[in-house]
């Protein structure tokens, strides 16, 4: 999950971070199935007379196994105050003071077969959730009871969002210390479990926001 130093577009020394978290296994899935494809193609060559068939099954096993790589693998970083990141596949680029607010919450993923799940690391207490991060132009704070994941809130600012990744601190540093000037939303369960690297980072800020899953309207006022 570590970042790599690169030279940015403008030649710069840039941190560049990978944005997804299983990247291995899922590229051997998609090895594996598109090198299914591609043998089954070389052997309809040999074994019938639909040539479009048998080119048309390789051709398509070679596109499943050499795309989703591009997706899998792709990197972000700040070049600057210039976030760099890509969008299937597609570089992009925008300015720090641009991003009006970055979420951060429970890094989820599909899976086959089980849907969107959570991603996690064994700890000596048992199972500790992956942090993501969702970078976006502008917030609702009553919407915020709903981005528990990575996932839901994505959906939940779909108008707003910018790009989202696996959460690596180096990175959140960078950012807090650009020209970024929005509010960082971190979940309850998120914040308590990394607090420690979140004091340090950013010291009692107050852009900083906690939010848990009660809906604001729905809270017991403090008396």
């Amino acid at each position: 999950m570590r970042g790599e130093i690169a030279l940015g577009f403008w030649g710069t020394a840039m941190k560049k971070y990978f944005k997804t978290y299983r990247r291995k296994p899922n590229m051997i899935f998609f090895l594996v199935l598109g090198g299914i494809f591609a043998v089954l193609g070389v052997l309809a060559f040999f074994w019938t007379d639909i040539l479009p068939l048998a080119i048309g099954c390789a051709a398509f096993g070679v596109l499943l196994a050499v795309l989703p790589q591009f997706v899998i693998f792709e990197k972000y970083g700040l070049d600057g105050n210039i976030l760099r990141y890509k969008a299937a596949g597609i570089p992009k680029k925008i300015a720090a003071e641009q991003i009006g607010a970055a979420i951060i919450c429970i890094y989820d993923e599909y899976r086959r077969g089980k849907g969107f799940v959570r991603a996690a690391f064994a700890t000596e207490n048992g199972e500790a959730a992956i942090p993501a991060l969702v970078l976006l132009r502008g917030a609702d704070e009553s919407e915020l009871d709903v981005c528990e994941t990575r996932t839901a809130t994505g959906i939940t600012f779909r108008k707003q969002k910018i790009c989202d990744m696996v959460l690596e601190f180096d990175f959140l540093e960078e950012l807090y210390a650009s020209s970024f000037a929005g509010k960082i939303y971190i979940s309850e369960y998120i914040a308590a479990l990394y607090k420690p690297a979140f004091d340090d980072i950013f010291k009692g800020d107050e852009r900083v926001v906690v939010y848990d899953r009660l809906p604001k309207n729905r809270k017991i006022p403090k008396k």
